[in-house]
């Protein structure tokens, strides 16, 4: 097939970032250790190249990571590629069983440094190869839903308040008037198909925590499983890329880890069993801003807010050591990244947090895109990214910790410039139409 700007070329790539066994597994309030390795843990990327243009998508089986380390790899890699640093895009899988990118909610010493460290050129590694390997390809895009996997992880109480699902044997029985917000059922899916119609790679979007699988072992949770059974029905030349959702206030219902797997993977292969490719040109085009956020007010009185929130006297200590750590960093703001890119008609949003399922259906209904996809923990890492009424109702997310940073009101102005970048996307998405 003759290359030139109006091919579609794709190439995937996966390399391994699984620590050493006895490195120190992030999730929960107490640091576990691990003990094996239950699935591998992998920096992915996806680089698409259509027009003249390149746009590579990168994601870490990690529960987040901080914009400095990414900022490395996004330099080594552009040099070798010279994909703009502003059309590399990524984010964290949030994986409840992978390793310490900070210190989140432990004053132990729970990072391994030395592993740290190799992250920004294993990034970089993983575009260069996924660059050198692109192809022709055709494009399909497609969505389904799946309704029984999540619940809003928030009780609304008839007082105003609100408790997490796992707190409420610790919470006061009183009147409930139900869920606190509401859930997001929609899956994104995407296919890059060679010219025997195999798929190079397979992108999808749900919004659910990944925190499925809280074993001693490292894991890939629930998007581990559906990468393998992707791969079990279109073979073994197929990475699949997740694409984390809105799901800061999102859990699952019952089933768990390889059940959550299989369910989603099942509606994922249907819809690809059924996708029509094309391979006409793709518009790719990015856009990062930098915003400044302020933080939390920790200056006043939080000992209501904690002692409310439910959980048990051991973990409170937590999060007044939390406060504190806060108070004496006296920092009032951050300086964060924002970035919003697209895939043909097809939008994304990158926020640097566990962005609440309410902040994601905004920005899909305020884009004009008619496939958009809000993308969390992308860019950097802020933590908890609340509403002003989750503020106002108190939980787990409303306490102020290093792992819920910004103020609502600073998240409204993320979401908003979000919105923005998107509707300054479709804007030159539909010039390149018309002039094309």
């Amino acid at each position: 097939m003759e290359l030139n700007d109006e091919s579609i070329l794709a190439g995937a790539c996966e390399i391994d970032i699984t620590p050493p066994v006895g490195t120190f597994l992030c999730g929960s309030l107490k640091p576990r250790q691990s003990i094996g390795i239950e699935d591998p843990l992998y920096v992915k990327a996806l680089v698409l190249q259509s027009m003249g243009r390149k746009l590579a998508y990168v994601i870490f089986d990690l529960v987040a990571l901080e914009r400095d380390i990414a900022e490395k790899g996004i330099m080594m890699a552009s040099k070798q590629t010279g994909i703009p640093t502003e059309n590399i895009v990524w984010a964290a899988s949030h994986t409840h069983t992978g390793p310490y990118t900070t210190e989140l909610l432990s004053d132990q010493d729970v990072v391994n440094r030395q592993w740290l460290e190799t992250i920004p050129e294993k990034m970089a590694q993983c575009i260069i190869c996924a660059d050198r390997c692109k192809r022709p390809v055709s494009f399909s895009r497609t969505r389904s839903f799946h309704i029984g996997l999540g619940h809003n992880r928030r009780v609304l109480f008839k007082n105003g308040t609100a408790i997490n699902t796992w707190l409420l044997g610790n919470a006061p029985i009183v009147q409930s008037i139900g869920s606190a917000g509401p859930i997001d059922p929609e899956i994104g899916i995407f296919s890059f198909d060679d010219k025997e119609g195999k798929p190079v790679a397979v992108m999808f979007h749900f919004t659910l925590h990944t925190n499925t699988n809280f074993g001693p072992k490292f894991s890939g949770d629930y998007p581990a499983v559906v990468s393998a059974r992707i791969r079990e029905r279109f073979g073994q030349q197929v990475i699949t890329l997740f694409m984390p959702g809105a799901c800061g206030d999102i859990n699952s219902t019952g089933p768990r880890y390889r059940q959550v797997g299989d369910a989603l993977a099942e509606k994922i292969i249907e819809a690809l069993e059924k996708r029509k490719p094309s391979n006409l040109p793709l518009y790719l085009d990015s856009e990062k801003s930098e915003i400044k956020v302020e933080r939390r007010d920790f200056t006043k009185d939080q000992t209501e807010r904690i002692l409310n929130s439910g959980w048990d006297t051991e973990s409170q200590k937590v999060f007044f050591k939390e406060l504190e750590i806060m108070r004496k960093q006296a920092k009032k703001e951050d300086i964060t990244v924002i970035q919003a890119w697209c895939i043909g008609d097809t939008g994304f949003a990158s926020l640097p947090g566990e962005l609440f399922v309410e902040w994601g259906l905004k920005i899909k209904k305020e884009s004009p895109f008619p496939y958009t996809y809000p993308v969390e923990l992308g860019g950097d890492y802020l933590g908890y990214l609340i509403t002003e009424q989750a503020w106002q109702q108190g939980g787990y997310e409303s306490l102020i910790a290093r792992s819920a940073r910004p103020s609502p009101g600073a998240v409204e102005k993320m979401v908003d410039r979000a919105i923005e970048m998107l509707k300054h996307l479709y804007k030159k998405y539909n010039e390149n139409r018309r002039i094309s």
